[in-house]
């Protein structure tokens, strides 16, 4: 990480959580509910201690860096900013649940500690309070551009959940197309993204053209994220990710890698990896391993690396577009930053 975004970083951080922590200001008879969402963010039982495992924040940090980058106050751009961080920790609550996933972050996920019960009802009133954020959270935002806004990201929210619902659909069917995956893949992960910029730039004052190019930059970053993710998900260590090695596989989820395999030209190996993501269950250690070697075998790690050089380049092409040169550096140094090496 440069000094420079290091620097932006250190200041968008606590001010977002200062933010969300006011949100979450509850009465003693509710304290189960914001203890459960405490626990997902990262904050210990203390309500003055800082979070200790709630993610990199990097939705958030790119609304207020794209709001400072479109020549704005990043402080104009809280609201927002508030509002992307909890849809997205709404958006995984719910998802740990779906993936049936009992760790995130290194440790137990909410469901797992909590029921699922409780856990859809941690996350339905993480999106609701999302939404208060815009409207509740100091600086104030004018009445046109927070109801400019709620349309924004109640926008992004129906797309994160039509995502979410080809992901789950897809679980238990054949293969699927790759053009399909990937619009699955824009609906749930790059749509978020594409939302926190359009929302930096509306608060910072951008021009409407400016604000479409900030979202497209940003919905490329979350595709190359997302792709990112996946790679990952097969072929980096738990002490990474914080879930079980190789999850993606023993749960036979059918992210880009699976999706790349099982659309290849038939082959015997192709034809294995099927009859592997055909069993209807969980993958043992050795079914995991043969499906990883036959992937390598194939060299889907390098095709599913080729998709992320792709669409890092098609985010870095929007902005030079909207950001060239000096001003749009930070927002170069965060794709550094939001894409692991894979």
């Amino acid at each position: 990480m440069t000094d420079q975004l290091d620097l932006r970083l250190g200041e968008y951080t606590p001010a977002v959580e200062r933010a969300v922590r006011e949100l979450l200001t509850s009465a003693p008879e509710h304290a189960g509910l914001y203890e459960m969402i405490r626990y997902h963010l990262g904050w210990s039982e203390a309500p003055d201690t800082e979070p200790q495992d709630g993610g990199k924040r990097l939705r958030s940090a790119l609304c207020l860096l794209v709001a400072e980058t479109a020549g704005g106050d990043w402080r104009s751009a809280l609201p927002a900013a508030a509002a992307v961080e909890l849809v997205h920790n709404f958006s995984l609550i719910h998802d740990d649940i779906e993936d049936v996933s009992q760790f995130r972050r290194h440790r137990e996920t909410v469901w797992a500690k909590w029921g699922e019960a409780q856990a859809l009802n941690a996350g339905d009133a993480l999106l609701i309070i999302s939404h208060q954020a815009l409207f509740e959270t100091d600086p104030r935002l004018s009445a046109d551009v927070a109801v400019a806004a709620y349309r924004i990201l109640s926008a992004a929210c129906r797309a994160l959940c039509e995502g979410q619902y080809l992901d789950l659909l897809w679980e238990g069917g054949p293969t699927v197309a790759l053009d399909a995956y990937l619009g699955m893949v824009e609906r749930k992960t790059a749509r978020l993204f594409a939302c926190a910029a359009e929302l930096g730039a509306l608060c910072g004052g951008a021009a409407m053209v400016h604000q479409e190019g900030f979202s497209q930059f940003a919905r490329a970053l979350g595709m190359a994220f997302q792709v990112a993710d996946d790679i990952l998900g097969v072929w980096s260590p738990q002490s990474e990710t914080g879930k079980p090695e190789a999850l993606d596989i023993v749960t036979r989820k059918k992210a880009l890698p699976a999706t790349l395999a099982l659309g290849s030209p038939d082959s015997p190996r192709v034809r294995r990896f099927q009859e592997i993501f055909d069993l209807p269950r969980s993958l043992d250690p050795a079914e995991a391993g043969e499906a990883i070697q036959l992937l390598d075998e194939l060299g889907i790690r390098a095709q599913a690396s080729a998709y992320l050089a792709g669409f890092r380049a098609e985010a870095l092409g929007h902005l030079d577009q909207v950001a060239p040169g000096s001003p749009g550096q930070p927002l170069r140094d965060l794709i550094e930053e939001a894409l692991p090496a894979v």
